[in-house]
């Protein structure tokens, strides 16, 4: 399906109009109002991307931008509004919600991380709000990091920060208060170098990759694989594309688990949105990122680590 990829696809008025229901007596048609429902408009192409109860406290995606940028500034304190910008936009092409990823745009948040070609790796954080028009998700904001050279990205474990809104007029009749644990914060980015090391002194055979990666973001074959020649030809051509992306990290940065943590985060930032095998977005991806990176590092400092225990689906 199409994507939004454009930011000023997204920045489009809302409205809220009333639901009816039509129905047939004698002879002629009634509309009549349903008073616990409203629709919500794409005031820019005039097309329904929500109906939802009255109760429901409808956000901009200008409204929810302007939220990030201010959770940006509680985050990091140091920085300031205007050193924020909005990065990368993803949503479905019917509207009905989207992602927006705010990156700081100077190098004053970036942390280097594991030497590669006698040079360290620079990584940084960003900031994702989800905003949404038909229930389907809160507004929410994450953080998460991503490697700079190729802005492959994670979103870091829900239990570290996260700040997550219903839409209901309760919650957002009054100005959202970010508040963030500074301690947590340096800890868990500590944290993330430490765990680039780990991953970087973690030999992987090239056999491998490909597995390890489908284990990370949970790639399992298609139950009706054989019931379609497109099926089947996807996920050839889906396997094809992973063998592609690790064969390139490796060669980048060797056969170890750095390498196919670099090519995981690739295929969840750049996941193949016309393969009918691809049932995730990225955000989805990139959580399932954020995890594996948390519990693999776990699991191979442990001195029983066995990586084929680390294949399992």
């Amino acid at each position: 399906m199409p994507r939004i990829t454009r930011l000023n696809e997204i920045m489009f008025p809302v409205e809220e109009h009333p639901v009816f229901a039509r129905i047939s007596e004698d002879g002629f048609d009634h509309d009549l109002v349903i008073p616990s429902k409203k629709a919500i408009i794409n005031g820019r192409t005039r097309k329904v991307i929500g109906v939802v109860g009255q109760n429901y406290r409808t956000v901009s995606n200008t409204e929810a931008l302007d939220m990030a940028t201010r959770c940006c500034a509680t985050v990091f304190p140091e920085t300031k509004p205007g050193e924020w910008q909005a990065a990368t936009v993803d949503g479905p092409s019917t509207a009905g919600y989207c992602q927006i990823d705010l990156r700081h745009n100077t190098a004053a948040l970036n942390f280097n991380c594991v030497p590669a070609a006698n040079r360290p790796e620079v990584f940084g954080p960003f900031i994702r709000v989800t905003n949404s028009f038909n229930t389907s998700r809160a507004l929410n904001f994450a953080i998460g990091f991503y490697r700079k050279v190729c802005k492959n990205g994670m979103i870091l474990p829900q239990e570290i920060i996260r700040f997550s809104f219903v839409h209901s007029r309760r919650a957002l009749n009054s100005e959202i208060m970010f508040t963030v644990d500074k301690f947590e914060l340096e800890k868990y980015k500590g944290l993330f170098t430490q765990s680039m090391a780990v991953l970087n002194s973690c030999t992987v055979l090239p056999q491998h990759f490909d597995l390890l990666m489908r284990a990370g973001l949970s790639i399992q074959p298609p139950a009706n694989l054989t019931d379609s020649p497109r099926i089947a030809s996807d996920w050839g051509k889906l396997g094809a594309h992973i063998t592609e992306v690790n064969t390139r990290y490796a060669g980048e940065l060797g056969e170890n688990a750095y390498a196919v943590f670099n090519a995981i985060t690739d295929i969840a930032s750049h996941p193949p949105t016309e393969n009918c095998c691809v049932r995730r977005d990225r955000h989805s991806f990139q959580s399932l990122a954020g995890s594996w990176l948390a519990s693999f590092t776990t699991a191979c400092s442990a001195p029983s680590f066995s990586i084929e225990n680390a294949l399992v689906i």
